[in-house]
């Protein structure tokens, strides 16, 4: 009886210590996401579609992606964007840290192939929203990174949330990283 008792204390320690519905990702540095993307890309949500999976245990999301500037890296004019959760019908699945798309938003999105379609590189870290600030007209990208989805350092230290800026600073700061990614794979061996 006590180890039944026991056991139950530890389920229930365990169900509290982690947020209901939070997903844990390890934060990545802009040089990272550059890194392990094959694109980058600015661009326009011109189609969103959900659907089941092929086991119908899930539902995935693609949307279509007016490429209207690359970034780093190659894309062709329109890609394919495949991510988790969605709508089908009435059943909703939300997938905390995987982006969402919405048809006419303007995108930054650090992309990586992945057989038929493209995958956003680390979750909604490579995915911002551009939107037009209003009290100056300037384009920002602002972070998508919802409240369900917390970020890491490779130690277990949490992150500062991802801050909004201008869309110009994305870009430079973009091309600087892949500028560097570059010039370290020019570098002679030693």
């Amino acid at each position: 009886m006590k180890r039944l008792a026991l056991l139950g204390l530890v389920g229930l320690v365990a169900a509290t210590a982690v947020p209901a519905g939070a997903s844990t990702f390890l934060a990545m540095s802009q040089q990272e996401l550059v890194a392990a993307a094959d694109a980058v890309v600015i661009g326009e949500v011109l189609q969103v579609q959900s659907y089941w999976n092929e086991g119908a245990t899930a539902i995935v999301t693609d949307a279509l992606v007016g490429v209207r500037e690359t970034l780093a890296g190659e894309a062709s004019s329109i890609v394919q964007v495949r991510t988790f959760g969605g709508q089908v019908g009435p059943i909703y699945i939300e997938a905390h840290g995987f982006p969402t798309f919405g048809k006419g938003q303007l995108v930054v999105l650090h992309l990586q192939n992945d057989g038929d379609a493209a995958r956003v590189v680390g979750y909604q870290q490579g995915h911002l929203r551009v939107l037009v600030r209003q009290s100056d007209g300037v384009q920002v990208a602002v972070p998508t990174v919802d409240a369900g989805a917390h970020l890491i350092t490779r130690d277990g230290s949490p992150v500062a949330p991802q801050r909004v800026r201008t869309l110009d600073a994305v870009r430079a700061d973009v091309r600087l990283a892949a500028g560097q990614l570059r010039h370290e794979l020019k570098s002679p061996v030693r």
